[in-house]
């Protein structure tokens, strides 16, 4: 494994505590997945949630009725997943940080893959081994829902460029100490698209948030895109 993928391991280890869904995976499915698509969890449709952490967005969808995954690398948050939903504690799985073009998660066949906050850890060539491996295990006609950081975010003056894409993050404020995190930061819609240029378009948008003056903002593109 290389040394990015080290320090993005180790980074994760302790786990990141989130167990609330956020607000842009449920108003998504609002007003994408359900009100465009017609996929509301009625069909029992199979998701997947690539980087689930605590499993909020696997816990949402489950709720919806999706036959709903998540996997992770932090072994300490899927082990927290499973206590939070022992009902389908056999849905979650600890991966390697190195992805494989011919993993298949839960014998793939999904209509929704997300992937929110997760893909940007990932190197150019990382990265494109895991698309092309997701976009492998989804059905013709399965959404994909993914966020990228984008240089509007505050880890972006805050870095240096590295090696492959990636750009290393390092800084302290009074709540957050960041050493050692590689991000692969996307610098226009132009280049969103291309990243995930074998789905087809179907929505591009963002969100940002700012709590703190001496944090920024936290600007993330989103891509939506459909398997044909």
């Amino acid at each position: 494994m290389s040394d990015y993928l080290e320090a993005q391991d180790r980074y994760y280890k302790p786990g990141y505590d989130a167990e609330n869904v956020e607000s842009w995976v449920f108003r998504t499915y609002g007003r994408v997945f359900k009100a465009q698509f017609g996929m509301d969890g009625s069909k029992h449709e199979k998701m997947l949630d690539f980087g689930c952490g605590q499993g909020a967005a696997v816990r949402f969808f489950d709720s919806k009725g999706f036959d709903a995954y998540g996997v992770d690398i932090s072994e300490r948050d899927i082990a927290r997943a499973r206590e939070i939903m022992p009902h389908i504690k056999d849905h979650f799985a600890v991966i390697s940080p190195k992805p494989k073009r011919d993993n298949v998660f839960f014998g793939g066949g999904f209509d929704l893959v997300i992937s929110i906050q997760t893909l940007y850890l990932l190197n150019n060539e990382d990265l494109q081994t895991l698309i092309e491996s997701l976009h492998a295990q989804m059905k013709p006609g399965g959404l994909i829902f993914a966020s990228m950081m984008g240089p509007g975010h505050h880890y972006y003056g805050r870095s240096v460029e590295a090696e492959n894409g990636m750009r290393k993050v390092d800084f302290q404020t009074e709540r957050l100490t960041v050493r050692d995190y590689y991000v692969n930061f996307t610098h226009s819609e132009e280049e969103l698209l291309n990243r995930f240029a074998m789905f087809r378009r179907v929505h591009v948008g963002y969100y940002d948030l700012k709590y703190r003056e001496d944090e920024g903002g936290s600007f993330h593109y989103t891509f939506i895109g459909q398997k044909v």
